[in-house]
Order: structure tokens, then C-alpha cells, then sequence
């Protein structure tokens, strides 16, 4: 009886963890993550670093 209960605890934990955002490096290559989404080229306003976009502001 504990399992089952620990089970229906545990698993909607789990259904919730691919909605979260995505990590650095998560992108197949050549992709690059940029406000967490995988793109080919970082969109203006972001620098490159490699795997991931950085964004910057721009307003200084």
C-alpha cells in the first residue's frame, strides 16, 4: 500500500520535469540554446559563447 502511495506522489513530479526550461548544452549540434530555444544562430541582442546565446542589453 506505501508503494502505491509513494507512486501517485512520485509521478506527477515527474509528468512536470520536460516542461521546465532547457539547460545549456541540452541543443543537438549545431544548435545553440537562446531563451530556451534551440537555434542555429544567435538572434541580435545575444552574444555567442559556443553552445549557448547570451543575452545583452543593449540599452547601455
Amino acid at each position: 500500500m506505501a508503494k502505491v502511495l509513494i507512486a501517485l506522489l512520485i509521478l506527477p513530479l515527474l509528468a512536470a520535469v520536460p516542461a521546465e526550461a532547457q539547460v545549456a548544452g541540452a541543443c543537438p549540434p549545431p544548435k545553440k540554446l537562446a531563451a530556451g530555444a534551440c537555434v542555429t544562430a544567435c538572434p541580435g541582442g545575444y552574444e555567442d559563447r559556443g553552445r549557448d546565446c547570451v543575452y545583452r542589453n543593449q540599452s547601455r
